[in-house]
């Protein structure tokens, strides 16, 4: 009976939605023997002579059989560690194409409007003329005799953002393909043996601008211009220091214009100072005094 028909079962019990998968079914076999293969007749089962033959009840029976092997292969998947890690592979896969367009669209809108709002500040600018490479070592290299030196190359390095390019370059699409190398390409470019101090001079930079927020100084002005002699008040205390220790000169500029300074007028904080239950040096040597003479005592009591 195969010899009549040119294709076979499983092939049109898939064409016409008997099944869902390729293998043979006990359904298409059942189709296949009331010789349902003829693609004019299929569509016409139940009103053609051969429908006359076709008996419900079997035809239930199939369908409940292809049923039952389709769960049971499930489940055997399931229980299979492997087979089943593929599936969740392949599930997560299939998440990630699905959500790939709205990630990508989403993370675009939101980049596009960072870049906006970037564009709307203006350009920082300063009466200070560019500082040279010979400047910016020179800073660097006395940056640890005094707080003032550690103060003047913060404000080089401010002095130089405003010349240099770290702008983004947009397509016709919208899109920040690129910015501009900034401080850190102009180090690569003319200054590389500072080149790999970038997070450290940008320390500095970050101390010059917490000094400029403490005494109110805005642009064009540069931060030379708070050092010159007389200075302000709260310069002259902040400099009066002869430990040029970096941790101490920032924190003490954070606590100065930190919002509980500003408004509620808090106490002046101690970076030094050590907690109330932290041993001091004097009080573990005199603890260990204290615990040899303890010794010697219950030793020489059990000699005797």
């Amino acid at each position: 009976m195969a010899g009549r028909y040119g294709h076979s079962a499983y092939w049109y019990a898939k064409k016409y939605g008997w099944t869902y998968s390729e293998k043979t079914t006990y359904t298409g076999e059942y189709l296949d023997i009331l010789g349902c293969r003829d693609p004019e007749r299929c569509p016409k089962l139940f009103g053609s002579p051969v429908g006359a033959g076709l008996n419900p009840l079997i035809l239930g029976t199939c369908v409940a059989m292809d049923i039952g092997v389709a769960v049971r292969d499930g489940l055997m998947k399931l229980a299979d560690p492997v087979e089943r890690d593929r599936m969740k592979r392949e599930l997560m896969r299939d998440l990630r194409q699905i959500r790939r367009p709205f990630y990508y669209a989403r993370e675009t809108e939101r980049r596009r409007k960072l870049a906006e709002e970037r564009r709307k500040i203006k350009r920082r600018t300063t009466t200070a003329p560019m500082p040279t490479p010979e400047d910016i070592l020179a800073a660097w290299n006395a940056r640890k005799e005094s707080r003032e030196a550690m103060v003047r190359l913060g404000g080089l390095l401010q002095d130089l953002e405003c010349y240099v390019d770290n702008r983004p370059r947009i397509d016709s699409h919208g899109n920040i393909v690129s910015r501009g190398g900034g401080i850190r390409g102009w180090l690569k470019e003319c200054l590389p043996k500072l080149s790999p101090k970038y997070k450290t001079l940008m320390r500095y930079k970050a101390l010059a601008v917490r000094l400029r927020q403490a005494t109110g100084t805005k642009d064009p002005t540069p931060t030379s211009k708070i050092l010159e002699k007389p200075c302000d008040e709260t310069i002259t205390s902040l400099l009066s220091d002869a430990t040029p220790v970096f941790s101490i000169f920032i924190s003490e500029l954070d606590h100065l214009i930190s919002p509980e300074t500003v408004f509620l007028d808090a106490p002046r904080r101690n970076p030094l100072l050590r907690k109330k239950h932290e041993p001091t040096q004097e009080k573990v040597k005199l603890a260990k005094q204290e615990f040899s003479a303890m010794s010697s005592h219950f030793r020489k009591r059990r000699i005797e």
